[in-house]
């Protein structure tokens, strides 16, 4: 019975990413949800002075951190850029309030000097920092209680969002990571065969691989959140990463080129064998994508893709070098997208290693 029971969670577990990934804007607004109503709750329990701040603070976490790796990236600057930024506030009411316009003028200062920072290393603590300044001190030397409510609502507030960011129904950049993977083999493999059915006619009409574009570039823009997070060597995404884009520059080559004007283009028709084998590679692709989607992927070895064994006497023999050009081009770049499928497999294999 507690094996089944172990059989069953475990299964549960591996189902809860795709869960997350279904369900990613319905369990976003319930984690939206619970903050709001947590803090409206309190603010109007305890008739918390200044509580619509602590308001503003959920908002401005929960809109821009949607993944735990962003959560655990921004927090400590969070945290840190607040009370950097409370404490100067509040060193600002140790003025003597006949002395308001040394007030204002340091104010400023301490704004302007917050807002340089933002451009180094720690920009989102400075940019705390800076907004932090204006919430405490911004109303001017008269409102010392009121700085002191904010500064503390600013900090509660965070808190709680951040606790339930990381605690409920919690968003992987990991996963979307290797969803966007999964979704980049698919149309990788959708692309390469549109391009064997029209060589395999005889047509070679130029196109354009803008959505493994459009794939990538969202995956870049996740991996220093996906990078955070705990349990995947940070060199296996980053090789991932490497690799598609690597798969994407030499598949827009081959579909973009207008092979029917090269001189070469009767000898890639007549190569013998290459439309079975670029089938073969084809279906690697989508195998591979299955094997994600399952966790359960096999790494592979150059002598298992059928396209790079073509033989010397199974390739057409050129005529002349103009036509070698474009002849060899054609087959290299078919030959390099299988060594980057390979060394992808290989790759692949270690992410769910570490889960």
């Amino acid at each position: 019975m507690l094996k089944a029971l172990k059989t069953k969670l475990g299964a549960t577990m591996t189902q809860y990413p795709t869960f997350t990934l279904q369900h990613a804007r319905l369990l976003y607004m319930v984690r939206v949800t619970i903050v709001m109503g947590f803090i409206l709750l309190i603010v109007r329990a305890f008739d918390v002075p200044y509580g619509y701040w602590a308001l503003i603070t959920a908002v401005t976490i929960l809109g821009a951190i949607p993944f735990v790796g962003g959560v655990l990236s921004k927090a400590k600057q969070r945290v840190l850029g607040t009370i950097a930024g409370g404490m100067a506030g509040l060193a600002l009411f140790l003025i003597p309030p006949q002395y308001h316009w040394i007030h204002h003028f340091a104010f400023f200062a301490l704004l302007i000097g917050a807002m340089y920072f933002t451009q180094e290393r720690y920009a989102y603590a400075a940019l705390m920092a800076a907004v932090t300044i204006v919430i405490v001190a911004g109303g001017g030397p008269a409102d010392f209680e009121a700085a002191g409510w904010r500064i503390m609502n600013v900090l509660w507030a965070g808190v709680v969002a951040v606790l339930v960011s990381l605690y409920i129904f919690p968003s992987r950049a990991t996963d979307q990571f290797i969803f966007l993977l999964e979704t980049f083999l698919q149309e990788f493999n959708r692309y390469y065969t549109q391009h064997i059915e029209d060589a395999k006619q005889g047509s070679f009409e130029p196109s354009h691989a803008d959505k493994l574009n459009e794939l990538v570039d969202i995956q870049q823009s996740i991996l220093p959140h996906a990078l955070k997070e705990s349990g995947i060597n940070k060199n296996v995404l980053n090789s991932i990463l490497l690799i598609e884009k690597r798969l994407y520059a030499e598949l827009e080559a081959l579909i973009s080129t207008q092979w029917d004007a090269q001189q070469g283009k009767d000898e890639i028709s007549e190569m013998d064998g290459l439309i079975e084998t670029q089938y073969a590679l084809s279906n690697h692709f989508e195998d591979l994508a299955h094997q994600i989607v399952n966790k359960d992927v096999t790494a592979m070895s150059l002598e298992q893709i059928s396209i790079l064994n073509l033989s010397s006497d199974t390739i057409a023999d050129p005529k002349g070098d103009t036509r070698d050009i474009s002849y060899f081009g054609y087959l290299w770049l078919n030959r390099e997208m299988a060594r980057q499928f390979v060394q992808l497999t290989v790759v692949t294999k270690k992410v769910f290693a570490y889960q």
